[in-house]
This record gives C-alpha cells, structure tokens and sequence, in this order.
C-alpha cells in the first residue's frame, strides 16, 4: 500500500501537482506545532500549517508569521507556542472565521509577536497590549515587522479586507484572505494561498487563478472553499500554470515545499 501512496505522489510531483508534502505526526496539535518549529528548512523552503478557512502558520529559514487564525488556535494550543519565534500575527479583516479579539490577546500572550491589521480592526487591543505590538498596516505602504517586510494590498470583500505580500529572507509569500481578484501583477510570490471560495461571497476558483496568473508561485495552497472548488482550480491550474504546483492541504499537517 505505501509503495501505492509514494507511486501517486511521485506522478503528482512530476506532473507539477502535490497533494501533500511531509505530514506530520498524527498524534495531536502538539506534535504539530512541535514539528512545524523544528523542521530543518533550506533557504529555499517554506513550512506551513493549514488550519481552516483562511488560517495558516508559515516558516521559512529567517522568519515565521501566523495569518488570520480566528479562534482556531486557542486554549491549550497556545502553550505550545511558548519559545517559538512567531514574527507577527497578521489579520487580514474583521469577519469571524478571520478574526477574533480575544484570541488575537491570547496569541499576543502565548508569543509576544506583534499583532498586525488595519487600525480600525486592531484598534480595540491597544487597551491590553503595549502600543508598540499593535500595528497598524496600511494598503500599499510596506512595513518591516521582525524579519518579515509586509505590504497590505487592498483586496474586494463584503467590507474592508487586505491581503498580504510577505518576503522573509529569499521567498515571497502572497495570502489572499477570502478576496475576489486584484491586479497582482507587479508583485513576486514564490508561495501563494489563493482562496477558493466557501464560505466567502467574493472568492472564487476564477479569481484565484487570476491572482496565480498575476503572482506566478512555484506552489499555489488552496484554502477557504469546497472540495469541489479546490478540484476547480487544480484543474484550471494545471492547463494555465504548468510550472506551478498546487497542493490542497489537509488540516493540521505540516507540508514543506521548495519554491523559487
């Protein structure tokens, strides 16, 4: 049966799709966190964690940032964050599968990372957390946050949203919170979480090909939509992005990807 997986997964890889890369242990969140901090990155590698909707953990070899985790890491997940080097926690709008105030202050208290948004979003945290690890980001105007330079870009939602370029050492990430299409085209990503759709009313597989086709990663992660939507854009992605992979994460699993 193994020798099966590894034979679908090698036709995957050679065919420009993965499905998975390097899973994590099963045994819990733990294990998971544990794994995605201690993974040994080249400087052509990211790590990342999908945890629902639009929320990731991503790591590279110089930085690692938590991206519109809502309520998904709470509890007793966030003890196991303490002494992990988290960069930033970047909010990309105020709807609550993105976005919740009291564990955005429990994420602050677990990593002492800044907390990043719109002022209007982050405003309501300064009267619990050190003005200095609340900031505000504003579309089009690049901010230096530990090792990461972040540029918010205006995105088309129901409401205000941004969504980010990230460069942390050599790769450039794009995350595109649950958005309808913008113009991307002078932006550089090796790594791009594209929404698909479900739940949100804007994103679509259409719109995040067009954003693939704008930012042209190495690797395209799938996130906020259906299965139905995901297999939408594997397959629009493999006739228009040969060269891209696309991989549809499975939730709470480390994958490691090399991008350019």
């Amino acid at each position: 049966m193994m020798r099966i997986e590894f034979f679908i997964a090698a036709l995957c890889l050679l065919a420009g799709f993965a499905l998975f890369s390097r899973p994590a242990s099963p045994a819990g969140k733990a294990h998971v966190i544990e794994d995605f901090f201690s993974t040994p990155l080249d400087e052509d590698e990211a790590a990342f964690v999908y945890l629902g909707y639009s929320a990731v953990l991503v790591r590279t070899a110089k930085a690692a940032v938590i991206i519109d985790p809502a309520d998904l890491l709470s509890g007793e997940d966030l003890s196991h964050f303490t002494g992990k080097k988290v960069d930033a926690v970047l909010y990309t709008h105020g709807h609550g599968d993105h976005w919740k105030p009291d564990a955005a202050r429990g994420l602050f208290k677990a990593t002492g990372a800044p907390i990043c948004g719109e002022e209007e979003l982050i405003r309501p945290l300064k009267s619990d957390i050190p003005a200095d690890k609340v900031i505000s980001l504003t579309p089009g105007q690049s901010r230096s946050v530990g090792e990461l330079v972040i540029t918010p870009i205006r995105g088309k939602h129901v409401g205000p949203i941004i969504l980010f370029h990230i460069q942390a050492g050599n790769i450039g990430i794009f995350h595109g919170g649950d958005s309808s299409y913008v113009p991307l085209k002078n932006l550089k990503a090796g790594l791009a979480f594209l929404p698909a759709g479900d739940p949100s009313p804007t994103a679509s597989p259409e719109d995040a090909l067009k954003m693939a086709l704008d930012l042209r990663p190495t690797v395209i992660a799938a996130m906020h939509g259906s299965e139905r939507q995901y297999q939408q854009l594997v397959a629009k992605a493999k006739t228009a992005l040969p060269d891209s992979s696309v991989i549809i994460p499975q939730t709470m699993k480390v994958n490691v990807v090399k991008v350019r």
